[in-house]
């Protein structure tokens, strides 16, 4: 591993425990995260032609889209629509009990790209302040695509273990459905359509994640999903666009150090969610960093990737699989006791996290 990547990580250490105790999905397979979990076990795809939207051969572009949404909704709205909706999920019993409702919410947001409203970010932040009864500081928000869900999970462990807060809601959300995003992506040869095989196909959705300390938790009486081990950020020094060849040295840097602290074969990963979505230097990113890191996973290939049930959903999917991963110990399918969760941002940053299921 390049010592020189920048990496940063937060590993449980203390006494008490941080907890997720609620779970929330709207994706283009189901309307919550035990309908979106069942789906994607099943191989069910939302992916389907949108003749709204036609590539330069005038061929209609494959989409997951979000069934209930009116489909002429601007994406402010969508966006808005679909967050609301894992975030009231996700609060569930803690709502009833002021003890575990959160403080504080962390949003993931998407990089800056074409059709994409510059002010999305106040605009949601401030509809979240409203709806949870914050003060607008206590919203935060982190643009950074796909890597941005894990890394709001890394801010709200760190701040919860050192006590700032009693617990943090965090959200992610993304849509890539407008006309300016899409025709970008084809220009770029990144779009899957009639022209480009190597693409991927765009989707839409939110996810939201509960954390509070067991004690919080168990006080509320509130159900422990899972616990989070360690997650940890690096940044790629050779990210998409870069004039050098990338050869994993970031999600390396970052798996790496979400597992170190784990007791080896014991508590090996039994299963690992990521963001590969069709695009070939994903797969190639990954395969370096599972040949450096394989010595912590019960089987390094054994992993799901839920872009081909709901497509890529950029920054809402560290909140979405840590719903997958919870559903894997609760509908009894769980192969092991820890789960590997990872991502990666076009701008370069790579997030992964370590989750103790149940």
């Amino acid at each position: 591993m390049n010592a020189s990547v920048k990496t940063s990580a937060w590993t449980h250490s203390g006494p008490d425990d941080i907890c997720v105790v609620g779970l929330g999905a709207r994706t283009a397979v189901g309307a919550s995260a035990p309908a979106s979990a069942a789906a994607v076990r099943g191989g069910v795809s939302g992916v389907s032609l949108h003749k709204q939207f036609k590539d330069e051969d005038g061929e209609p572009v494959t989409f997951a889209a979000d069934p209930v949404i009116d489909p002429d909704a601007p994406i402010a709205q969508r966006m808005a629509e679909m967050l609301r909706a894992a975030g009231e999920e996700a609060l569930g019993d803690a709502a009833a009990d002021s003890s575990a409702c959160p403080d504080c919410c962390v949003l993931a947001l998407p990089e800056p790209r074409a059709g994409l409203p510059s002010e999305i970010g106040s605009l949601l932040a401030a509809e979240q302040a409203r709806h949870l009864g914050l003060s607008p500081d206590s919203v935060r928000t982190i643009a950074r695509g796909h890597a941005g869900g894990l890394m709001a999970m890394q801010a709200a462990a760190r701040w919860l273990a050192q006590g700032d807060v009693q617990s943090v809601l965090v959200l992610g959300v993304d849509s890539y459905r407008d006309a300016g995003t899409l025709r970008s992506l084809e220009i770029r040869r990144r779009l899957k359509c009639s022209h480009v095989r190597g693409g991927f196909t765009p989707g839409e959705a939110a996810g939201a994640v509960l954390l509070t300390r067991r004690s919080v938790a168990e006080r509320a009486d509130l159900v422990i999903f899972s616990r989070i081990r360690a997650v940890a950020t690096a940044v790629e020094p050779h990210p998409l666009r870069a004039t050098e060849p990338c050869v994993g040295e970031g999600l390396t840097a970052a798996i790496a150090a979400a597992t170190a602290n784990l007791r080896l074969p014991a508590e090996e990963i039994a299963l690992t969610y990521c963001d590969l979505n069709g695009e070939r230097f994903r797969n190639e990113e990954f395969m370096f960093a599972q040949l450096r890191t394989q010595e912590a996973f019960i089987d390094a290939n054994d992993y799901v990737s839920p872009a081909d049930c709901w497509g890529d959903v950029g920054a809402a999917s560290g909140p979405l699989y840590v719903a997958l991963a919870a559903a894997t110990r609760l509908r009894g399918y769980a192969r092991g006791d820890h789960a590997m969760l990872w991502t990666g941002s076009d701008a370069g940053y790579r997030a992964a996290l370590t989750l103790k299921l149940g």
